[in-house]
């Protein structure tokens, strides 16, 4: 544009800058700025094969165009090449997103996960000692650790626990774990150079071992804190391209905790078939990362594949057995997994576990699937009986007056038969009893106010009904010498360790068991009951004194 003055009386033309050139400018600068805002606040993977960035770089050239015009007051080249890119970028996303659905590939979707089909369960699934049943569920953990935080005056008002608790295995031991969490951006601000304190720690086997453990140095990185120290941001900007999916809460061998993220990218064409292909560690109190492929991972960690991940890959297994077509019509052969999953430690590692059933079909199972979330095996034992939530009606039915409600189940190997295990809650949520109940026959049930007593009852039905012939290998009962006596408080109750000359073990007997405890000396003879477990350690269920009769 050119512009005219006057000067002495003549006409002198002047050169300006056209204002389309300062509208681009400004158009882009403002368009820069509102990105930086979005990515700061969302964190999208700077990935091609991530939809969500793809979006957010075509709303940019969108907004840049729109804002381009209003500065410009044109509809420019400049601004109608934005358009059409940020069009090619939603074209891009559609296209390929239909090119990589299931009804385009249902052949790659099943395949993708490999499942072993066993026959025999009792060869393959491992029997769990009875001082191994997890009896502790995420929602008795929630409240256990609630108790926790609430007996240190003043925590409870900054921190809150982070109901996940997660599922671990630590030196032999199988622990609910989860962090403490701020309440708030001003709790953060108050306590952000200090950091979090500690996380809780739940014994899945034994209740009353709950640890609020205290860290000597607070952990500064976590999701409930902000801008820097919010850990989404702090890893996001460490590793920009990576695809991050489940946060995991963890803890090694040594106690110290770690944060587990982790690393996922489609494996069918461009958008379909995610799966996890490794994780990143982070130390939350240094804010050291690192990423490990599945293969290196250290041996502690237990959990890589997002569970909603591997089920739905599952899921793809017994839905799309006769491809794609057939799910919409004559649906042979199709299987689907049941409403509901639990998660088990088998070997030290966790395994998320379903029943799975016939399309159509109503509280049955055909058998059930394990997913190793470590390394993604996993396993399909054909059985067939009942669903998870008719074994839950079983349970509950046995206690029908006491109005006792059912946790969801865990499956046990139980004299190689396919078991479930539930925990009875009265209206509280307090556990009151527990329950065993037969996967192929849910008429076998046996319940019981402590969990030895309700396997004792469990075998008594399978042997009443001809599921077992003999338990003998099972529970043992046993007359012995006492050598040794010791006792100890364990969370204010005492316990009572005894050895016997004839047997090498070490046997623990709790005061609740039997008050004859107390009598016992070196060179009385006793009888004890317990099941049998692989273990140097024996929890006692029956005791008896054979000189006193009380």
């Amino acid at each position: 544009m050119t512009q005219f003055k006057f000067e002495f009386g003549k006409k002198i033309r002047v050169k300006s800058t056209s204002p389309k050139k300062g509208g681009h400018l400004l158009a882009g600068f403002l368009t820069l700025g509102g990105l930086f805002v979005y990515d700061y606040v969302t964190l999208p993977a700077w990935n091609l094969r991530s939809p969500s960035f793809v979006f957010m770089l075509a709303f940019a050239l969108f907004a840049f165009a729109t804002i381009d015009q209003l500065f410009t007051l044109s509809i420019n080249r400049i601004s109608k090449t934005a358009y059409m890119l940020g069009a090619l970028l939603i074209a891009y996303v559609l296209v390929f997103g239909v090119l990589s659905s299931e009804m385009l590939n249902a052949k790659e979707y099943r395949e993708q996960i490999v499942i072993k089909e066993v026959k025999e369960f009792s060869s393959d699934f491992t029997t769990v000692a009875l001082n191994r049943i997890p009896v502790v569920d995420k929602q008795t953990a929630q409240q256990l650790g609630e108790k926790q935080i609430g007996t240190v005056q003043g925590l409870g008002s900054q921190y809150y626990v982070d109901p996940e608790y997660t599922l671990v295995s630590a030196n032999d031991q199988i622990y609910r774990v989860s962090p403490l969490q701020y309440r708030e951006f001003f709790k953060w601000l108050q306590n952000r150079n200090d950091g979090i304190p500690g996380f809780v720690r739940v014994n899945v086997t034994n209740p009353t071992d709950v640890t609020l453990v205290n860290l000597s140095d607070g952990m500064i990185y976590s999701p409930s804190a902000y801008f820097s120290q919010d850990l989404q941001r702090h890893v996001r900007f460490k590793y920009r391209t990576k695809i991050l999916s489940d946060y995991s809460f963890e803890i090694d061998d040594s106690g110290k905790p770690y944060w587990v993220i982790s690393v996922i990218e489609p494996q069918i064409n461009v958008f379909g078939g995610l799966n996890a292909i490794g994780a990143i560690i982070v130390d939350p109190v240094s804010g050291d990362t690192q990423y490990y492929d599945i293969a290196d991972l250290p041996d502690w960690v237990d959990r890589v594949q997002p569970t909603n991940i591997a089920w739905s890959q599952i899921d793809n297994w017994g839905y799309y057995i006769n491809g794609f077509i057939n799910t919409l019509f004559n649906q042979r052969d199709m299987l689907q997994t049941t409403d509901g999953y639990n998660y088990v430690s088998i070997d030290g590692q966790t395994h998320v576990y379903s029943g799975l059933t016939s399309v159509g079909s109503d509280r049955s199972i055909v058998g059930f699937a394990l997913i190793n979330l470590r390394n993604r095996e996993a396993t399909f034992y054909r059985i067939g009986g009942a669903d998870e939530y008719a074994a839950m009606s079983s349970a509950e039915g046995q206690v029908q007056h006491l109005g006792y409600r059912s946790t969801f189940p865990v499956l046990l190997n139980v004299s190689a038969i396919p078991t479930y295990f539930v925990s009875l809650k009265d209206q509280e949520g307090l556990v009151k009893m527990y329950s065993f109940v037969a996967v192929s026959n849910y008429a076998a049930v046996g319940v019981g106010e402590s969990v030895a007593a309700a396997q004792r009852d469990y075998l008594a039905r399978l042997k009443e009904i001809g599921m077992i012939v003999d338990d003998q290998e099972t529970y043992k009962k046993l007359t012995l010498t006492v050598a040794t006596v010791h006792t100890a408080i364990v969370d204010g109750n005492t316990t009572y360790y005894l050895t016997f000359d004839e047997d090498t073990r070490l046997f623990v007997v709790p005061l609740s068991v039997s008050l004859e405890i107390v009598f016992a000396s070196e060179g009385d003879e006793v009888q004890l009951g317990f099941f049998e477990t692989e273990g140097n350690v024996i929890v006692v269920d029956e005791f008896d004194h054979l000189s006193i009769d009380y």
